[in-house]
């Protein structure tokens, strides 16, 4: 564990929030593919409480108490995820190990998300945190409701996730309830965005489009077109509160001019469809080929 929780105070005295954010992720760095072997293995069910406690308590941090008590829970409970993505990935799951690792990583999000909540919950610097939390509790939905659908569940764990066009529905006739179970969890994180009230530089709305973007790959995904309607009309009720759209990440914008251009399409807007799409391909980095 000491490696994750001494990077992971570096990350909070730096403010880098993208390395926090990769810190979450169930999967390990390229450059150190046995680290959550590792953190995993240095404690059990018993111990890790008290564990987690003492790293995340220790000296060198300067986090309020409800942070502190926060990073303990979403910790705690990402230890005994990543358990069950080892399980998984060993094949000591037989028939259920995408339902469980979903479940498992659905209550790191619902800790994220709780410690994102009230005034004096994490900073906005903090955002990319919520972004790993919420990108793989889609993955693990769309990968129960897999197993669900072909009743196996053999194999490891995959996640190609990279891309625009991962949004596909399959056509098919078996149930989505993962995914429509995360489509809920991840709308309270647009709640959670549009909402803030904090002043601009510290607001969760810094991650609105982010967050827009996953619900759009989810009712994509689900078919649920409408709900993506729902999504745009929220976010153009809040535009006096929301800062030019000129000043979030370019990457953000790409992708939701993309969905935006796609929705217009559909309901035959041809006009708007061409703007939207076209200004998401003018803004697309040239490096980004899958998506262009």
């Amino acid at each position: 564990m000491d490696t994750i929780f001494h990077i992971f105070h570096h990350a909070q005295y730096t403010r880098d929030g993208t390395v926090l954010g990769n810190l979450l992720s169930p999967i390990p760095p390229k450059g150190d593919p046995s680290l959550l072997q590792r953190f995993y293995k240095d404690s059990n069910v018993f111990d890790i409480q008290s564990d987690i406690t003492q790293y995340i308590k220790s000296p060198q941090t300067t986090l309020p108490k409800d942070q502190r008590n926060a990073w303990i829970d979403i910790y705690v409970a990402y230890w005994k995820a990543i358990g069950e993505i080892l399980r998984a990935e060993s094949g000591n799951h037989r028939n259920d190990w995408a339902i469980k690792v979903y479940e498992s990583w659905k209550e790191v999000m619902n800790l994220v998300i709780r410690g994102y909540s009230g005034s004096s919950g994490f900073q906005s610097w903090t955002l990319p945190v919520l972004y790993t939390a919420g990108k793989y509790l889609r993955v693990f939905a769309i990968k129960a409701d897999e197993e669900q659908a072909a009743k196996v569940g053999t194999g490891a764990v995959k996640m190609e996730t990279d891309g625009l066009g991962d949004d596909v529905t399959s056509g098919g006739l078996e149930k989505n309830e993962r995914l429509e179970d995360a489509a809920r969890v991840i709308n309270r994180v647009f709640t959670l965005c549009i909402s803030d009230r904090a002043p601009m530089e510290e607001s969760r709305k810094w991650g609105l489009y982010h967050t827009t973007n996953l619900l759009f790959k989810t009712y994509f995904k689900l078919n649920s077109i409408s709900l993506s309607k729902n999504c745009l009309r929220a976010i153009q009720a809040s535009a006096t509160d929301m800062p030019p759209m000129s000043q979030f990440p370019k990457a953000h914008i790409v992708t939701f001019k993309y969905y935006v251009g796609v929705i217009h399409f559909l309901d035959e807007e041809y006009h708007k469809a061409e703007e939207n799409l076209t200004a998401a391909y003018r803004v697309c980095h040239r490096d980004a080929q899958s998506n262009k």
